[in-house]
């Protein structure tokens, strides 16, 4: 439990309120010795930082609890908008709430990082990364290195040319949300990234069934990137586009001159001329 979770379980919470009172603080010693009853080993430690953010970070903690995205992220609810009142505003800055989450909630956070990237999980992330500027730059550091490190998984298991059915663990290249997610940490190193992703599975000599599984929808999820490189980000774009209006027409025409197999062909010829020309342009 967190003191987030605690501030929730106690009964802390009233929608008109404006500052905490020492009836806040004896909610919370209540809960906890209710606790402790069913549970006599509880670690008690969230009590005390609770007791103390109470007082002496209440704007923050007030901030959190009118929050709607991170109140229930850290008390791991699901009020609906209606709980959030939109006209109550509490002033404090951004690094305050960034200071007060890495104080008390930063194992949370980064717990919450660890387990999503490790299951692939990117769009509850991504989603999460709305409130990111409330995020304390030492936990935001932390998941672009897993994300980095997951990248170098998907090339390193590509550089052994597996079989289609060997790739499971690297399908999430085939969806946005990889890309949604990387474009917040985007950087000449991860452009990088995309073009080497590009080179190998368009290689010649690469698997074929895996780029018919994977060449179309990679083409079209890997468009979200937002690419530091002017020109790998007009490539990207142009292979959105060409593989979208590609896929669209095999698939409404049955009569189309080009096969599925002959549009991933073309795909590929035009994406390995397009990659030379970035190459050539730096």
């Amino acid at each position: 439990m967190n003191s987030i979770e605690l501030f929730e379980a106690a009964g802390i919470y009233q929608e008109n309120a404006t500052e905490f009172v020492l009836e806040d603080t004896l909610k919370v010693s209540k809960y906890i010795d209710l606790q402790k009853i069913q549970n006599p080993n509880l670690d008690i430690t969230v009590a005390s930082y609770l007791t103390e953010a109470l007082k002496n970070y209440p704007n923050e903690l007030w901030f959190i609890a009118y929050n709607r995205i991170l109140y229930n992220f850290f008390a791991k609810t699901n009020h609906s908008r209606n709980r959030f009142s939109t006209d109550r505003i509490v002033s404090v800055s951004n690094e305050a709430i960034q200071s007060f989450i890495e104080k008390y909630l930063l194992d949370e956070l980064d717990s919450f990082f660890e387990q999503k990237v490790a299951q692939g999980k990117f769009e509850e992330i991504d989603d999460f990364l709305v409130v990111k500027e409330y995020l304390p730059q030492k936990s935001l550091d932390k998941l672009e290195v897993k994300l980095s490190e997951k990248f170098d998984f998907v090339l390193q298991t590509l550089e052994q040319n597996p079989m289609v059915n060997e790739v499971i663990s690297i399908n999430f290249i085939k969806y946005r949300s990889f890309y949604d997610l990387l474009s917040h940490f985007k950087s000449p190193q991860i452009d990088e990234k995309i073009k080497l992703l590009l080179n190998k599975m368009t290689g010649a000599h690469f698997n074929l069934g895996l780029q018919a599984d994977f060449i179309n929808p990679m083409m079209i999820a890997m468009g979200n990137y937002k690419a530091v490189d002017n020109d790998l980000a007009n490539m990207l774009k142009f292979n959105k586009d060409q593989t979208t209006a590609n896929t669209q027409k095999t698939s409404s025409s049955s009569s189309s001159a080009l096969t599925t197999g002959g549009t991933i062909a073309l795909v590929i010829i035009i994406i390995r001329l397009l990659l030379l020309m970035v190459r050539c342009s730096q």
